[in-house]
């Protein structure tokens, strides 16, 4: 079971700390192994000096140390956005910091991001200085309108969106993929993931396997999604494979919450649609 975050949650694996990136090893003890996942959910999550948390997501929970390593062989770094974060610019030159200056025994260093994180891994990818191999899953390369939350408000009734501001926080790294915010248009270089192998992964919610799947297809509905994973368009989502074709790219069938998971999960193949 996963740990839910409070103020009494004992963090004791803290790795990296700056105001825009926190690192977290899922075990205390390192497994000394040749492989390290660097895997960031597009949660946030901020620690105080006593590596306390004193602000986090709605309902966010970290993972045990069981729960990667039964599909990932190496060692399990999380990654959460501080709410002091300036935006995805500055994430990913604190985590490039981390990476070119902490990791080098490591032969091989697989990054994941999910959602933004994967906008902020795939905009870092120039700033490493070693080969590497990301996986982008469910990441809005061109925006969501989620973020516009007024446009939200006006397609939601009044009860839904209460519910939907209960879930959302808004803050600079959320801004940054806004459709046309000043990051997209004007700071955003993804070309750097052309010197490492990498890896789009597009989600679509078309069958139902969980409850949350039913929640971000309503959701879809509700905003007039024909084709997301609930709060990112496919089009969106595929933007990065237009723009460097010979990317390899793999569709499956999963909700926004679901996609890496299902991604990451032993069954991972009963959801590949593509």
């Amino acid at each position: 079971m996963r740990k839910k975050v409070n103020e009494y949650l004992d963090i004791k694996t803290v790795l990296f700390k700056s105001q825009n990136v926190l690192l977290l090893r899922t075990s205390s003890i390192e497994q000394k192994s040749k492989t390290a996942f660097i895997i960031c959910e597009g949660s946030s999550l901020s620690i105080d000096e006593l590596n306390i948390p004193y602000k986090w997501d709605p309902y966010l929970k970290v993972p045990n140390k069981r729960e990667y390593k039964r599909t990932l062989d190496g060692d399990i770094i999380m990654m959460y956005f501080p709410f002091e974060c300036k935006g995805l610019e500055d994430a990913g030159r604190d985590l490039s910091y981390y990476i070119n200056e902490n990791m080098y025994s490591y032969d091989n260093i697989v990054i994941i991001g999910h959602s933004k994180a994967g906008v902020c891994i795939a905009n870092m990818a120039r700033m490493i200085t070693r080969k590497a191999i990301f996986i982008f899953v469910s990441a809005p390369f061109e925006g969501t309108i989620i973020n516009g939350t007024e446009k939200v408000k006006a397609m939601l009734s009044n009860k839904e969106y209460q519910i939907f501001r209960k879930y959302y926080t808004q803050h600079a790294v959320d801004l940054d993929v806004w459709p046309k915010s000043s990051f997209l248009r004007n700071v955003a270089d993804f070309s750097g993931i052309k010197k490492h192998f990498c890896v789009n992964v597009i989600s679509e919610c078309k069958d139902i396997y969980t409850c949350k799947d039913i929640v971000f297809k309503y959701f879809a509905a509700r905003m007039g999604y024909k084709h997301s994973d609930g709060l990112v368009l496919v089009s969106s989502q595929e933007s990065l494979t237009q723009m460097y074709p010979l990317l390899k790219t793999v569709y499956i069938d999963a909700s926004h919450a679901e996609s890496l998971k299902r991604l990451l999960s032993a069954n991972r193949d009963d959801y590949i649609i593509d």
